[in-house]
Protein backbone atom coordinates (compact mmCIF):
# COMPACT_ATOMS: atom_id res chain seq x y z
CA UNK A 1 0.00 0.00 0.00
CA UNK A 2 3.00 2.39 0.68
CA UNK A 3 4.11 1.89 -3.25
CA UNK A 4 0.96 2.57 -4.36
CA UNK A 5 -0.26 5.83 -2.32
CA UNK A 6 3.92 7.35 -3.53
CA UNK A 7 2.89 6.31 -7.27
CA UNK A 8 -0.21 8.00 -6.60
CA UNK A 9 1.62 10.92 -5.05
CA UNK A 10 3.72 11.31 -7.95
CA UNK A 11 1.44 10.42 -11.02
CA UNK A 12 -1.91 12.37 -9.97
CA UNK A 13 -2.84 15.69 -7.61
CA UNK A 14 -4.51 13.42 -5.77
CA UNK A 15 -3.73 14.99 -1.98
CA UNK A 16 -1.66 12.23 0.02
CA UNK A 17 -0.14 14.65 2.38
CA UNK A 18 1.03 11.74 4.64
CA UNK A 19 3.41 10.37 1.74
CA UNK A 20 6.79 10.90 1.62
CA UNK A 21 9.58 10.12 -0.59
CA UNK A 22 13.08 10.04 2.16
CA UNK A 23 15.35 7.86 -0.28
CA UNK A 24 14.36 10.13 -3.44
CA UNK A 25 14.98 7.95 -6.48
CA UNK A 26 15.48 5.12 -4.89
CA UNK A 27 11.44 5.19 -2.86
CA UNK A 28 10.33 6.71 -6.40
CA UNK A 29 11.55 3.48 -8.32
CA UNK A 30 10.09 0.93 -5.60
CA UNK A 31 6.82 2.67 -5.84
CA UNK A 32 6.68 1.68 -9.79
CA UNK A 33 5.93 -1.37 -8.95
CA UNK A 34 2.54 -0.08 -8.20
CA UNK A 35 2.55 2.11 -10.97
CA UNK A 36 -0.41 -0.38 -13.33
CA UNK A 37 -2.49 0.25 -9.97
CA UNK A 38 -2.20 3.42 -9.83
CA UNK A 39 -2.77 3.94 -13.32
CA UNK A 40 -5.93 1.42 -12.99
CA UNK A 41 -6.53 3.76 -10.15
CA UNK A 42 -6.89 6.87 -12.83
CA UNK A 43 -8.33 4.38 -15.13
CA UNK A 44 -11.31 3.89 -12.65
CA UNK A 45 -12.08 7.87 -11.99
CA UNK A 46 -12.09 8.37 -15.84
CA UNK A 47 -14.37 5.10 -16.63
CA UNK A 48 -16.84 6.62 -13.68
CA UNK A 49 -16.98 10.07 -14.95
CA UNK A 50 -17.68 9.15 -18.08
CA UNK A 51 -20.07 6.72 -17.32
CA UNK A 52 -21.95 9.55 -15.75
CA UNK A 53 -21.37 12.33 -18.21
CA UNK A 54 -22.82 9.64 -20.52
CA UNK A 55 -26.43 9.81 -19.59
CA UNK A 56 -26.58 13.53 -20.47
CA UNK A 57 -23.83 13.92 -23.66
CA UNK A 58 -22.95 12.10 -26.76
CA UNK A 59 -19.35 10.03 -27.15
CA UNK A 60 -17.71 12.59 -28.30
CA UNK A 61 -18.09 15.41 -25.78
CA UNK A 62 -17.59 13.21 -23.17
CA UNK A 63 -14.18 11.99 -24.71
CA UNK A 64 -12.64 15.55 -24.87
CA UNK A 65 -14.09 16.20 -21.11
CA UNK A 66 -12.37 12.60 -20.18
CA UNK A 67 -8.88 13.54 -21.51
CA UNK A 68 -8.95 17.31 -20.50
CA UNK A 69 -10.00 14.97 -16.96
CA UNK A 70 -6.89 12.86 -17.66
CA UNK A 71 -4.63 15.66 -18.27
CA UNK A 72 -5.38 17.52 -14.94
CA UNK A 73 -5.33 14.56 -12.89
CA UNK A 74 -1.82 13.71 -14.23
CA UNK A 75 -0.59 17.20 -14.15
CA UNK A 76 -0.07 17.22 -17.81
CA UNK A 77 3.34 15.35 -16.91
CA UNK A 78 3.00 12.78 -19.63
CA UNK A 79 1.97 15.52 -22.31
CA UNK A 80 4.96 16.70 -21.33
CA UNK A 81 7.38 14.34 -21.70
CA UNK A 82 5.61 13.40 -25.10
CA UNK A 83 6.19 16.66 -26.36
CA UNK A 84 9.58 17.57 -25.34
CA UNK A 85 10.47 14.16 -26.26
CA UNK A 86 9.45 14.71 -29.97
CA UNK A 87 11.63 17.93 -29.84
CA UNK A 88 14.62 16.55 -29.00
CA UNK A 89 13.80 12.89 -31.51
CA UNK A 90 12.58 14.79 -34.49
CA UNK A 91 13.37 17.61 -34.04
CA UNK A 92 16.65 17.74 -34.15
CA UNK A 93 19.31 14.67 -34.69
CA UNK A 94 22.43 15.96 -33.31
CA UNK A 95 22.87 14.11 -29.75
CA UNK A 96 23.59 17.33 -27.50
CA UNK A 97 20.90 19.76 -29.78
CA UNK A 98 18.72 16.37 -28.74
CA UNK A 99 18.87 17.42 -24.91
CA UNK A 100 18.93 21.12 -25.32
CA UNK A 101 15.77 21.01 -26.80
CA UNK A 102 14.35 18.53 -24.46
CA UNK A 103 15.25 20.76 -21.76
CA UNK A 104 14.07 24.11 -23.31
CA UNK A 105 10.41 25.04 -21.18
CA UNK A 106 9.20 26.25 -24.44
CA UNK A 107 7.41 23.89 -26.36
CA UNK A 108 8.23 23.23 -29.77
CA UNK A 109 6.66 23.16 -33.34
CA UNK A 110 7.10 19.47 -33.40
CA UNK A 111 6.43 19.09 -29.92
CA UNK A 112 3.07 20.95 -30.46
CA UNK A 113 1.87 18.93 -34.08
CA UNK A 114 2.68 15.32 -32.04
CA UNK A 115 0.82 16.17 -28.91
CA UNK A 116 -1.91 17.48 -30.80
CA UNK A 117 -2.07 14.43 -33.14
CA UNK A 118 -1.56 11.96 -30.39
CA UNK A 119 -4.64 13.18 -28.37
CA UNK A 120 -6.36 13.88 -31.47
CA UNK A 121 -6.24 10.14 -32.38
CA UNK A 122 -7.20 9.20 -28.96
CA UNK A 123 -10.68 11.57 -29.22
CA UNK A 124 -11.18 9.85 -32.51
CA UNK A 125 -11.11 6.55 -31.60
CA UNK A 126 -12.57 7.34 -28.01
CA UNK A 127 -15.87 8.72 -29.94
CA UNK A 128 -15.99 6.57 -32.51
CA UNK A 129 -17.21 2.70 -30.97
CA UNK A 130 -20.13 4.13 -28.85
CA UNK A 131 -21.37 4.24 -25.81
CA UNK A 132 -19.81 1.30 -24.06
CA UNK A 133 -16.37 1.22 -25.55
CA UNK A 134 -15.83 4.62 -23.94
CA UNK A 135 -15.57 4.02 -20.07
CA UNK A 136 -14.13 0.65 -20.61
CA UNK A 137 -11.59 2.17 -22.82
CA UNK A 138 -10.27 4.89 -20.72
CA UNK A 139 -10.15 2.43 -17.72
CA UNK A 140 -7.65 0.39 -19.33
CA UNK A 141 -5.57 2.97 -20.99
CA UNK A 142 -3.83 4.19 -17.80
CA UNK A 143 -2.66 1.23 -16.87
CA UNK A 144 -1.22 0.06 -20.24
CA UNK A 145 0.95 3.36 -20.10
CA UNK A 146 1.84 2.88 -16.50
CA UNK A 147 2.73 -0.50 -16.89
CA UNK A 148 4.32 0.33 -20.28
CA UNK A 149 6.84 2.93 -18.03
CA UNK A 150 7.77 0.34 -15.89
CA UNK A 151 8.95 -2.07 -18.40
CA UNK A 152 11.20 0.79 -20.72
CA UNK A 153 12.50 1.97 -17.41
CA UNK A 154 13.70 -1.24 -15.96
CA UNK A 155 15.00 -2.43 -19.11
CA UNK A 156 17.05 0.49 -20.13
CA UNK A 157 19.68 3.00 -18.79
CA UNK A 158 20.01 7.01 -17.48
CA UNK A 159 21.04 8.63 -20.60
CA UNK A 160 22.06 11.70 -18.45
CA UNK A 161 23.79 11.37 -15.05
CA UNK A 162 21.83 13.96 -13.85
CA UNK A 163 17.70 15.11 -12.77
CA UNK A 164 14.82 12.54 -11.15
CA UNK A 165 15.06 10.67 -14.17
CA UNK A 166 18.37 9.51 -13.74
CA UNK A 167 17.52 8.78 -10.24
CA UNK A 168 14.24 7.19 -11.25
CA UNK A 169 16.03 4.86 -14.10
CA UNK A 170 20.04 4.17 -11.87
CA UNK A 171 17.44 2.45 -9.26
CA UNK A 172 14.49 0.53 -11.51
CA UNK A 173 15.09 -2.91 -12.16
CA UNK A 174 13.82 -6.52 -13.36
CA UNK A 175 12.24 -6.63 -9.18
CA UNK A 176 10.40 -3.62 -9.69
CA UNK A 177 9.16 -5.30 -12.99
CA UNK A 178 8.29 -8.26 -11.66
CA UNK A 179 6.07 -6.90 -8.70
CA UNK A 180 4.63 -4.41 -11.23
CA UNK A 181 3.73 -7.27 -14.08
CA UNK A 182 2.29 -9.58 -10.89
CA UNK A 183 0.23 -6.72 -9.54
CA UNK A 184 -0.99 -5.98 -13.21
CA UNK A 185 -1.69 -9.55 -14.21
CA UNK A 186 -3.50 -10.36 -11.10
CA UNK A 187 -6.14 -7.08 -11.18
CA UNK A 188 -6.79 -8.29 -15.13
CA UNK A 189 -7.47 -11.91 -14.28
CA UNK A 190 -9.96 -11.14 -11.89
CA UNK A 191 -11.54 -8.43 -14.14
CA UNK A 192 -11.02 -11.28 -17.29
CA UNK A 193 -12.59 -13.96 -14.77
CA UNK A 194 -15.67 -11.38 -14.03
CA UNK A 195 -16.25 -10.64 -17.81
CA UNK A 196 -14.71 -12.87 -20.22
CA UNK A 197 -15.25 -11.44 -23.57
CA UNK A 198 -12.63 -8.40 -22.64
CA UNK A 199 -9.84 -10.46 -22.15
CA UNK A 200 -8.91 -10.91 -25.93
CA UNK A 201 -9.59 -6.84 -26.79
CA UNK A 202 -7.76 -6.13 -23.65
CA UNK A 203 -4.81 -8.08 -23.86
CA UNK A 204 -4.69 -7.16 -27.54
CA UNK A 205 -4.11 -3.74 -26.52
CA UNK A 206 -1.87 -4.09 -23.66
CA UNK A 207 0.91 -6.15 -25.56
CA UNK A 208 0.68 -3.29 -28.41
CA UNK A 209 1.41 -0.82 -25.83
CA UNK A 210 4.39 -2.87 -24.15
CA UNK A 211 5.53 -3.45 -27.68
CA UNK A 212 5.15 0.36 -28.31
CA UNK A 213 7.05 1.22 -25.03
CA UNK A 214 10.09 -1.38 -26.37
CA UNK A 215 10.92 0.25 -29.47
CA UNK A 216 10.61 3.69 -28.25
CA UNK A 217 13.07 2.95 -26.10
CA UNK A 218 15.03 1.11 -28.18
CA UNK A 219 15.28 3.79 -30.45
CA UNK A 220 16.12 6.55 -27.98
CA UNK A 221 18.86 4.49 -26.67
CA UNK A 222 20.34 4.14 -30.02
CA UNK A 223 20.07 8.39 -30.33
CA UNK A 224 20.83 9.62 -26.70
CA UNK A 225 22.27 6.43 -25.30
CA UNK A 226 19.37 5.64 -23.03
CA UNK A 227 16.03 7.35 -21.67
CA UNK A 228 15.47 10.31 -19.58
CA UNK A 229 12.40 11.38 -17.52
CA UNK A 230 10.73 13.03 -20.70
CA UNK A 231 11.38 9.68 -22.51
CA UNK A 232 9.13 7.98 -20.06
CA UNK A 233 6.61 10.38 -20.37
CA UNK A 234 6.09 9.54 -24.19
CA UNK A 235 6.30 6.08 -23.64
CA UNK A 236 3.43 6.47 -21.25
CA UNK A 237 1.37 8.38 -24.02
CA UNK A 238 2.57 6.38 -26.57
CA UNK A 239 1.55 3.07 -24.76
CA UNK A 240 -2.07 4.72 -24.26
CA UNK A 241 -2.35 5.20 -27.90
CA UNK A 242 -0.83 1.78 -28.58
CA UNK A 243 -3.20 -0.06 -26.27
CA UNK A 244 -6.75 2.63 -27.26
CA UNK A 245 -5.87 1.45 -31.09
CA UNK A 246 -5.01 -2.25 -30.41
CA UNK A 247 -8.52 -2.61 -28.05
CA UNK A 248 -10.20 -0.27 -30.99
CA UNK A 249 -9.79 -2.76 -33.31
CA UNK A 250 -10.74 -5.83 -31.62
CA UNK A 251 -13.46 -4.58 -29.53
CA UNK A 252 -15.24 -3.20 -32.96
CA UNK A 253 -14.90 -7.08 -34.14
CA UNK A 254 -18.61 -7.54 -33.58
CA UNK A 255 -18.27 -10.97 -31.68
CA UNK A 256 -16.65 -9.20 -28.93
CA UNK A 257 -18.95 -5.87 -29.01
CA UNK A 258 -21.91 -8.25 -28.69
CA UNK A 259 -20.71 -10.20 -26.18
CA UNK A 260 -20.06 -7.39 -24.08
CA UNK A 261 -22.90 -5.94 -24.32
CA UNK A 262 -24.59 -9.06 -23.28
CA UNK A 263 -22.45 -9.09 -20.41
CA UNK A 264 -23.45 -5.51 -19.43
CA UNK A 265 -27.02 -5.82 -19.81
CA UNK A 266 -27.36 -8.96 -17.87
CA UNK A 267 -25.11 -6.98 -14.86
CA UNK A 268 -27.79 -3.92 -15.11
CA UNK A 269 -30.75 -6.00 -15.05
CA UNK A 270 -29.15 -7.86 -12.15
CA UNK A 271 -29.92 -5.08 -9.89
Amino acid sequence: MKNLARALSFLTIIPLPFVSFEQGGKDLADSASAFPLAGAVIGLIQALLAVLLLFILPPAPVAVLILAAGFLVTRGLHADGLADTADGLIGVMDREKSFKAMADSAIGVMGAVVLLLVYLFKFTLLSSAGKLFLPLAVFFMPLAGRWAIVLAGSLSKPALEQGLGDLFLRSLGPAQLLKASLGALLLLSLIFFSVPPLAVPVTAGLAVALLTALLLARYATRRLGGLTGDILGAVSELGELGFLTAFYLVYSHSPFAAALKMVVNSFVSYF
